[in-house]
This record gives structure tokens, C-alpha cells and sequence, in this order.
């Protein structure tokens, strides 16, 4: 049985530097230089990266819980077996020699 993906928090990098960027004007107006090479816009972006860290972590907490909570029911998860069946081939069409 394969495990659920279970995403509590999907934002990206991306996603949240945006999202930061865009609350930059509300909250400090006198903030204008939002290039890359603004030392505020560089700390935006490592708060991110540090986030997006944090964010990744939290999205392994349900799978770790799923399995403690299958085995507090007195289910084990078995290991992966490899999958086994018969196939025959034939050509479709004779090939001349």
C-alpha cells in the first residue's frame, strides 16, 4: 500500500520571495531599490530559502505519522517485493531471411 503525499504547505522559493516582495511597499513605502542587488532583497531572499527549508521539513512530518499510526493499529509496512508475471513475445508480421 503505498503511502498518501500529503503536502501540508506547497509554496516554493519562488513563490515566497514573491510573496514577500509583494508586501514590501505596505509595510515600508520608503523602500524603492527592490533589485537583486539590494542588500533588504538579498535578506528577503535567504529568509526564503530558510522557509522553504522549514517548509520541507514540516511536509515529512505526515508520512512519519502514518507510520506510527499503522503500526498503533497493528499494521507493519512490509518491504518491497519484486513484481513477477509470464510474458510471451511473437512477431507480428513474418521477417524474411
Amino acid at each position: 500500500m503505498p503511502l498518501p503525499d500529503i503536502q501540508l504547505d506547497d509554496r516554493t522559493f519562488d513563490q515566497l520571495v514573491a510573496d514577500a516582495m509583494r508586501r514590501i511597499p505596505a509595510f515600508t513605502p520608503e523602500w524603492t531599490d527592490l533589485n537583486d542587488s539590494d542588500p533588504g532583497v538579498t535578506l528577503v531572499q535567504l529568509f526564503a530559502w530558510l522557509q522553504e527549508m522549514i517548509l520541507w521539513r514540516l511536509n515529512q512530518v505526515p508520512d512519519k505519522n502514518f507510520i506510527e499510526f499503522l503500526k498503533l493499529i497493528g499494521i507493519e509496512l512490509t518491504q518491497p517485493t519484486p513484481a513477477k508475471g509470464e510474458l510471451t513475445f511473437s512477431l507480428s508480421t513474418p521477417t524474411p531471411p
